[in-house]
């Protein structure tokens, strides 16, 4: 079981058949039952991932990302109780929180350079102008949470962007299409329910997360496994 999370091939063929039993569940609504137990495993599975080839298991970053995937581990669970505002208010907390603590992994010392990121900060506005302007008539009370969750969807993605010198170019790039992924799902499952909702909204919004959660922790363990390596040549 161990060469699985060791063996980046052998772990996305497991990590992927799991979402696509998950997203088969979404489409057949006869066995949505077993989304209890795949939804939640998606990301148990990228916790014992990253886990397993992090040798720095007392680093602040290490902590940082278990406890942000402790957050969306419990945001998958409490998505599963549709019916009952109060736990899916409170899974919007669960994925805001787990953005932040991604936030928090992502930074480093570098300094922020505001004038340098005026276009991005520019996008981010207008992205937000557009998707508040259209959901604006029907999200009632839901406005100022989604606001929160979209700024802070679009921070994870500034924060990503400042990993740039900090570690590889494959590590980078691996994790910035994942949070751009993520944000295309939330924008997707923002609008499905404040705007339009279409037949296949909640099967494509899936897709995004489970693909875009699997290449950010992906990313960051390539950082580590990378830096590993080099350090073990190294000492050659």
């Amino acid at each position: 079981m161990k060469n699985v999370f060791t063996n980046i091939l052998s772990f996305s063929i497991v990590y992927f058949a799991l979402g696509m039993v998950d997203l088969s569940a979404i489409y057949w609504e006869q066995i949505e039952v077993i989304r209890f137990v795949t939804k939640p495993l998606l990301i148990i599975l990228l916790i014992v991932f990253y886990a397993t080839n992090d040798r720095e298991s007392t680093s602040s970053k290490f902590v940082f990302l278990i406890i942000a995937l402790g957050f969306f581990l419990l945001a998958n669970v409490a998505t599963l109780f549709k019916r009952e505002p109060m736990i899916i208010m409170a899974a919007s907390i669960f994925f805001i929180l787990g953005k932040l603590f991604y936030i928090f992994r992502f930074s480093n010392h570098r300094d922020f350079n505001v004038i340098k990121f005026l276009p991005f900060i520019g996008l981010y506005l207008l992205y937000m102008f557009l998707v508040i302007s259209l959901i604006k008539p029907n999200a009632g009370s839901y406005l100022t949470p989604i606001l929160i969750f979209l700024f802070v969807s679009l921070m994870t993605i500034q924060f990503a962007f400042l990993r740039k010198y900090e570690v590889s170019e494959s590590s980078y790039y691996i994790v910035l299409l994942g949070v751009f992924l993520m944000l295309f799902g939330d924008t997707i499952k923002v609008l499905g329910s404040f705007y339009f909702n279409w037949e296949y909204q909640a099967i494509v919004a899936m897709f995004l997360y489970v693909i875009s959660q699997f290449l950010i922790v992906m990313g960051l363990a390539k950082e580590k496994i990378e830096i590993q390596k080099s350090v073990a040549e190294g000492l050659r």
